[in-house]
């Protein structure tokens, strides 16, 4: 009799597991389903209510006179019109340039101008299409890691943009400090606190495959040079 209660309560405990399981399961089942239904409530409310409110400061700013505030406020709408780009992954190159340039005008503004610009981007790449947002988090990794490390001279930022054979290429080079090749070899193979480097290469692979992404070259005292990889 012992062993069939003991059995019973076996089987009884097992039981019970499995349906605080499920319930467990249930639960979090619902609430991905609500969050996956306000991050698509968001994604259909913030673009318009950034839009407006920028569109409102750009308004107040051009009343008052105030063109810098204007500027600025023009340039965010251009980056998050183009960084959100319709909740599309896909972009035209002109696109990304144009995200990737208005970032960079926010940050010169932010440094007062104290630091360079050259662009050398080819008309033949401009309509090509790629994944959205690979060009903003190099610029934005040349500007604090390199250009804001640097102790003497004027930063310069200079971003190229070609076709090399069936690719089309990037290069984001500044004149700051350089990096180590320990530091170069673990940008792009893990999480590194600072920098947004791996999250664009694994982006890239995901989508392209293993023949395309990042490669980093650096020199101590020189400066950072970062290619990009992609098909046309």
């Amino acid at each position: 009799m012992r062993d069939e209660i003991g059995e019973l309560e076996l089987r009884f405990s097992k039981m019970l597991a499995s349906i605080n399981m499920l319930i467990e399961e249930g639960y979090k089942n619902k609430i991905s389903q609500k969050e996956a239904e306000l991050r698509a409530l968001q994604s259909q409310i913030n673009p318009h209510f950034l839009y407006n409110a920028l569109s409102v400061i750009n308004w107040k700013a051009i009343a008052a006179g105030s063109e810098d505030i204007s500027n600025v406020a023009g340039l965010l709408s251009t980056f998050y019109r183009t960084s959100l780009n319709k909740g599309k992954d896909m972009m035209s190159v002109r696109d990304e340039l144009l995200n990737t340039k208005s970032y960079v005008e926010m940050q010169l503004i932010m440094h007062d101008d104290n630091f360079d610009v050259v662009y050398q981007i080819d008309e033949d790449v401009l309509d090509h299409h790629m994944i959205k947002l690979v060009l903003q988090p190099i610029v934005e990794n040349a500007i604090e890691h390199g250009i804001d490390q640097k102790r003497s001279g004027k930063g310069v930022l200079r971003m190229s943009g070609t076709l090399e054979g069936g690719a089309i290429v990037f290069r984001v080079e500044d004149n700051g400090p350089g990096m180590t090749q320990e530091l170069v070899d673990e940008v792009l193979v893990q999480q590194s606190k600072g920098y947004g480097l791996f999250n664009v290469q694994e982006r890239i692979r995901v989508q392209y495959g293993g023949g395309y992404g990042i490669s980093i070259k650096s020199e101590l005292g020189e400066g950072t040079c970062v290619t990009v990889k992609l098909p046309k």
